[in-house]
């Protein structure tokens, strides 16, 4: 599966300072709306709140977002979906130790989430059955990170596609389950858990014959 084709998160450096500035502006509102619906879901994250945190007036954010809620959830998760294909699963993708590499992409992981403070989207944003464009663009996210992991697992270690989409599916359900379990219990343990435990999930253990 392909990288998703995305504009690239953060302030973008342009000859018009004008611009620049617009692009700055429009990630700060995004980080703000993003922080929203990962707090509050998409149920709980009425527009008058939306209004309240980012101080923009209903036309403002409509000239932004002129799809309403939906599409601000939308635009929320394509950027979360820039952030994993350009930055949390990089290393997967990149030459060097295996083991050294996987390190890498836990510990981003591991501070994307704070350590399990923050919960995921995929979870928060997907409980509406009103919102299918949100649900299409976090199951292409969720098949992303699947689809790495699963990648990384057959190039490292010599699994056959089919046992690596399951160690690869494993491995996100230890993650997304650990951070559901925060979220519920404010117990991070188990996320934790679930970023230490990425070697053994997607790489050959000592003594374990590649099958």
């Amino acid at each position: 599966m392909a990288s998703p084709q995305v504009e690239p998160i953060g302030p973008q450096l342009a000859s018009n300072g004008s611009v620049g500035l617009q692009k700055f502006a429009d990630d700060k509102l995004l980080g703000t709306i993003t922080d929203l619906f990962r707090n509050q879901g998409y149920d709980g994250t009425s527009l008058s709140r939306i209004m309240k945190a980012t101080g923009l007036v209903k036309a403002s954010l409509y000239h932004r977002f002129s799809g309403g809620k939906e599409e601000m959830a939308a635009t929320v998760m394509d950027r979360v979906v820039g952030e994993f294909a350009s930055n949390l699963l990089a290393p997967l993708n990149e030459s060097g130790d295996p083991a050294e590499r996987l390190r890498e992409t836990g510990e981003r992981l591991r501070k994307f989430y704070g350590s399990g403070k923050k919960s995921c989207l995929l979870d928060t944003l997907t409980l509406n059955r009103e919102t299918p464009f949100v649900k299409a663009r976090a199951k292409a996210a969720l098949e992303f990170w699947i689809d790495s992991f699963a990648r990384f697992a057959a190039e490292s270690s010599g699994l056959s596609p089919v046992l690596a989409i399951e160690r690869a599916q494993d491995a996100v359900s230890a993650l997304e389950g650990g951070l559901v379990i925060a979220r519920v219990s404010g117990n991070r343990a188990p996320f934790m858990r679930a970023i230490e435990s990425l070697p053994e999930r997607l790489m050959l253990v000592s003594g374990e014959v590649s099958k």
